[in-house]
């Protein structure tokens, strides 16, 4: 009985990573080259729905910036949304971050006389503080940990303009495939 559990957990499994590659295949299509896509921070949901962040080569063979992905399931078949601007609300109400981004919608038109943070999504793509760490010092990005009601935040900055702040996050995307929002330094979440 023991063996026929395990068998049954492997197929499962199998069967899993093979509608992975699948749903990878479909993502892939949204990139210039998707022949050449490389996945990170993919995880799945207990109703299916994967997260995660993809790139390609562009036409000239360089690599572009990771972009987050959502791929939807239902009724078996896939809905596939890649974030295109960096800040599709949809991709984060399903993968982490919605709420960030709604408070940082809301105080777009305040001023930021401290600066300007960019704070990592927290969630299964932040994995351990120690790895967000060490990714973001081996690339050369400084920053630093705050804890709000016993979880760490990685941030970064603050920045003294809001553009300054959005080329950081641009660069974290792009060398670590890493989700982030920029909001007002200090401002309460």
């Amino acid at each position: 009985m023991r063996k026929l559990a395990v068998v049954m957990a492997v197929l499962a499994l199998a069967g899993c990573e093979n509608e992975v590659e699948g749903v990878h295949k479909q993502v892939a299509e949204h990139l210039h080259n998707p022949k050449t896509a490389k996945f990170g921070n993919v995880r799945i949901d207990t109703n299916g729905t994967l997260c995660g962040q993809v790139r390609g080569k562009d036409d000239a063979g360089q690599y572009e910036a990771y972009r987050s992905y959502v791929a939807i399931k239902r009724d078996g078949q896939y809905q596939i949304i890649v974030d295109d601007s960096g800040n599709n609300l949809r991709i984060r109400e399903l993968c982490g971050g919605a709420d960030l981004q709604r408070r940082a919608e809301a105080l777009a038109g305040e001023p930021a006389p401290e600066g300007w943070d960019v704070e990592v999504v927290q969630g299964a793509n932040m994995g351990a503080l120690s790895d967000m760490t060490a990714r973001l010092i081996e690339k050369g990005i400084p920053s630093s940990v705050e804890y709000r009601n016993g979880k760490p935040v990685v941030l970064m900055g603050p920045f003294p303009t809001k553009e300054e702040a959005e080329a950081r996050k641009a660069e974290v995307m792009a060398k670590l495939g890493t989700d982030s929002v920029v909001i007002q330094h200090g401002a309460q979440r």
